[in-house]
């Protein structure tokens, strides 16, 4: 049985290719079923092979539904460390933002973001924004983030600094209070005055009068001026940076 089946498979016959209309001979040839297992084998193994080179090798993969990319792996960590990194800034404008409308309506800030070194570095000399006395100075204990300078009525107050204009308005306790934002996350205040002679959005020089010293609010006990230095949210003593002498 073995013999016949072998003899059977190997036997050959002959296809000939005919015309469908005109039944004429377009071809013949002789072929086993062992010539024609194998030659059926070795072209499927050969399109086995050609796609599996075009999937792995070229970009077509990656419309592949299912398969995986090699690279997915870490451009998901990096995108991951993008979005901490992300939600931290995030996080600290946040607190930033808040802190700097705690400054405007001189209301506690949040301690919950104290920078480990709150002093500035490479800054250039401030100049004062006003001349005259200092009457209470800062106390950070006592949440007195600023100084207060006493001076004649009238007295044109200076911005210290170049910078923006980010606030310029009346406040319940600070009376006619103006904020410029400066390089190096260094904002200066200036609040109890008579007027203000800068709109938010203004861009100021040293030395640039911005307000008229006054006693607005109902946290001043006259003419003067309360002045507060910033950095990234945290107050600084203005006496440690600026001569008032």
């Amino acid at each position: 049985m073995k013999k016949g089946w072998f003899k059977n498979f190997s036997k050959k016959f002959r296809i000939v290719i005919i015309h469908p209309e005109t039944l004429e001979e377009r071809g013949r040839f002789n072929m086993s079923k062992i010539r024609l297992t194998t030659v059926v084998f070795f072209y499927t193994v050969l399109l086995i092979t050609l796609t599996s080179c075009l999937i792995v090798f070229t970009p077509i993969r990656e419309y592949i539904p299912g398969y995986t990319d090699v690279t997915l792996n870490r451009r998901v960590f990096n995108m991951e460390q993008k979005a901490d990194s992300l939600e931290s800034i995030l996080h600290q404008n946040d607190i930033y933002l808040r802190n700097l409308k705690h400054i405007i309506n001189n209301e506690d800030i949040d301690d919950g973001y104290i920078p480990i070194n709150i002093y500035v570095d490479e800054v250039p000399v401030f100049v004062a924004p006003l001349n005259g006395m200092i009457t209470s100075r800062f106390n950070y204990n006592d949440k007195h983030y600023g100084i207060d300078i006493v001076a004649d009525a009238d007295e044109v107050i200076k911005a210290m600094w170049n910078g923006t204009v980010v606030f310029a308005d009346w406040s319940t306790q600070g009376g006619y209070t103006i904020g410029i934002q400066h390089d190096k996350n260094i904002i200066s205040v200036y609040k109890h005055n008579a007027a203000l002679l800068h709109q938010e959005g203004d861009i100021v020089n040293t030395g640039d009068p911005i307000a008229i010293i006054g006693k607005g609010g109902s946290t001043s006990t006259g003419t003067h001026l309360h002045f507060e230095l910033w950095f990234k949210g945290m107050p600084l003593n203005p006496e440690d940076y600026i001569s008032f002498e």
